[in-house]
């Protein structure tokens, strides 16, 4: 009996010891992520305000580059889509302008997201580390990791320029 209940404390120690051990590990791992250090950690504002609006000035002019291409694929089709020509033809027509015009913001999305997706992410997330509670708007970071649209890019753009203005010198 002795030696059943010295092996019951025993297993007991372990037990604590291991439970012990675990949230010490936990207790760091959420440190580690509570202090949470990325490439622009150690920039200063001033680095850290010149990049951000240099992302938001290369965001605007692939914006831009859309824009461009659109009216060129509008302009196109307006010039081919006269009064004159059959049902048929318009609505073919119709289905290359829009064919057209899904590539041309596909091809700028999947720009935007292999270029400038990540770096985005990252400057708000530090420029909001940074500001005060008051200056940040975390319900847009949605829209930084899942812009639908041109428009969203349009946006990201003056929300990272507004934000990088925001910060001291």
């Amino acid at each position: 009996m002795h030696l059943g209940f010295t092996l019951s404390m025993i297993w007991r120690r372990q037990k604590r010891a291991g439970f012990l051990f675990f949230t010490v590990f936990l207790a760091i791992i959420t440190l580690a992520a509570a202090t949470e250090r990325t490439v622009h950690s150690q920039a200063s504002n001033k680095e850290l305000r010149q990049k951000s609006l240099q992302l938001a000035q290369n965001i605007r002019g692939l914006v831009d580059s859309y824009k461009k291409k659109d009216r060129e694929i509008m302009t196109e089709y307006d010039r081919k889509n006269r009064p004159d020509i059959s049902k048929g033809r318009a609505h073919d027509l119709r289905q290359q302008w829009l064919k057209d015009s899904d590539l041309a913001h596909d091809s700028t999305m999947r720009y935007y997201k292999d270029h400038y997706w990540a770096d985005a992410i990252l400057l708000i997330g530090e420029l909001n580390r940074r500001l005060s509670k008051r200056a940040k708007q975390p319900e847009l970071l949605r829209l930084y990791q899942h812009p639908t649209n041109v428009l969203g890019l349009a946006a990201i753009a003056d929300h990272l320029e507004l934000h990088s203005k925001l910060l001291p010198d």
